[in-house]
């Protein structure tokens, strides 16, 4: 292994609290980013509470013991920082950005926010009002409104894949008070599933002092647990309409239980098969013939959207007239069968790999881009060495390989398909 490599330039620190703190610094220019993870996202939203977490991650800047909103607003600005949270399905997401001398500025603001969120009830109501205005901005969407409802019918209301209809979580939000954004914070927040990496014009060590001296003493709750079963198939083909009224367009979405998960041994097969099926709407098998060729549509895509720590859905998504629902629906069922049967082709294989392989290297062009690939390798346990691996992992994987993910995970003859728009 190369001075160069990400594993011997990656200073890896687990602190006694059990928050794993890493740090690459590269001196290229004097900034500094900040990415990181804890275990709090809307898997762990009691019954009857959705929406609970992203509001309490969403609170944590709205002010804290210390400072108003305002107040902590103004510093970071002042100085040309930004320190974020936002919550996930499985974990709360944290990110920064400063000049390397205003480190202190961004983990202290990020400490205070964590240990010691006041939850004002006036800000507590501003933003539930404007999360209310956008779920009823996005029901005027055909594409939210058919992948809500698909949601709805591959997974059980129990699991966190599972959208409730819109006027539900509106009412549900409406109810959330400061007392139970104290309640899930206390029940939920801690270090001990917290991962912060810090990338930049930095010395290792010396972060990892300030990093200790802020939140080395935050207990919270213990390491949670995920059990979360994987989503059987469903054993046979589902239909749905959600009918709107004055829609130009009708939006499709199509797919099932994706059985794919982060941690499965055949994850980047299976990836890179879905790229060629599908992810771009440009070059993928799914948008030279349904759009291109048939002009069917201006868009079309398929995904493994939330293939991490769960199993998401696999979904194909297609915008069309609504003379082209079922031209659109059985082409792509086509082209997926012929997938299945044939596999990938040789010339796909060898495209993605090298379309796979520059945009990771480009994507670890920044300090931001480094500290997200590296807290996502530290997340599911493949550590900081697969960010020197991968390129190597993607050019060995064969057409056999991804031929077999193919079959595993592509399943046209019992998909749900659901339809939205004015019919």
């Amino acid at each position: 292994m190369s001075n160069s490599s990400f594993k011997t330039r990656t200073e890896r620190y687990q602190l006694s609290n059990g928050m794993t703190l890493l740090v690459l610094e590269n001196h290229a220019n004097p900034t500094v980013s900040m990415s990181g993870y804890l275990k709090a996202g809307a898997y762990f939203n009691p019954p009857g509470r959705n929406g609970l977490s992203s509001i309490t991650a969403s609170m944590l800047n709205k002010g804290t013991s210390k400072r108003s909103k305002l107040e902590i607003a103004e510093t970071l600005e002042s100085a040309g920082a930004h320190v974020g949270v936002g919550s996930n399905t499985f974990t709360v997401s944290i990110n920064g950005q400063s000049l390397n001398r205003d480190l202190p500025l961004i983990i202290t603001t990020l400490a205070e926010e964590l240990r010691e969120p006041a939850f004002p009830i006036e800000e507590l109501e501003k933003l539930k009002q404007r999360v209310i205005a956008s779920i009823k901005e996005d029901q005027d969407e055909t594409r939210v409104r058919a992948y809500e409802k698909f949601t709805r019918i591959i997974f059980p209301e129990s699991n966190p894949f599972h959208r409730i209809p819109a006027d539900r979580l509106i009412g549900q939000i409406e109810t959330i008070s400061s007392e139970d954004l104290r309640t899930f914070y206390q029940s939920h927040y801690g270090a001990a599933s917290m991962i912060l990496v810090i990338v930049g014009d930095v010395e290792a060590q010396q972060v990892y002092k300030l990093v200790e001296e802020k939140l080395g003493d935050w207990r919270g709750v213990p390491m949670p647990e995920i059990n979360l079963p994987v989503t059987l198939l469903q054993t046979e083909e589902k239909h749905d309409i959600v009918i709107m009224q004055d829609k130009a367009n009708c939006d499709i979405v199509m797919g099932h239980a994706s059985q794919l998960r982060r941690s499965n041994p055949d994850y980047l097969a299976a990836i890179i098969a879905n790229r060629a099926l599908g992810q771009s709407t440009l070059s993928s098998r799914l948008g030279l013939k349904v759009r291109d060729e048939m002009g069917l549509t201006y868009g079309i895509n398929s995904s493994f959207s939330e293939s991490g720590i769960g199993d998401g859905p696999f979904t194909i998504g297609v915008t069309v007239a609504p003379q082209n629902i079922d031209p659109a629906i059985e082409t792509t069922r086509e082209i997926v069968k012929d997938y299945i049967l044939n596999g990938i082709r040789e010339d796909e294989l060898k495209d993605e790999q090298s379309s796979m392989i520059g945009s990771f290297k480009i994507g670890l062009a920044t300090n931001g881009g480094m500290a997200g690939r590296i807290t996502d390798a530290e997340l599911f346990g493949l550590g900081v060495k697969y960010l020197d691996e991968f390129p190597s992992l993607i050019a060995s994987v064969t057409k056999p390989q991804i031929d077999d993910a193919i079959r595993k995970y592509f399943h046209p003859e019992v998909a749900t398909i659901v339809i939205a728009g004015t019919i």
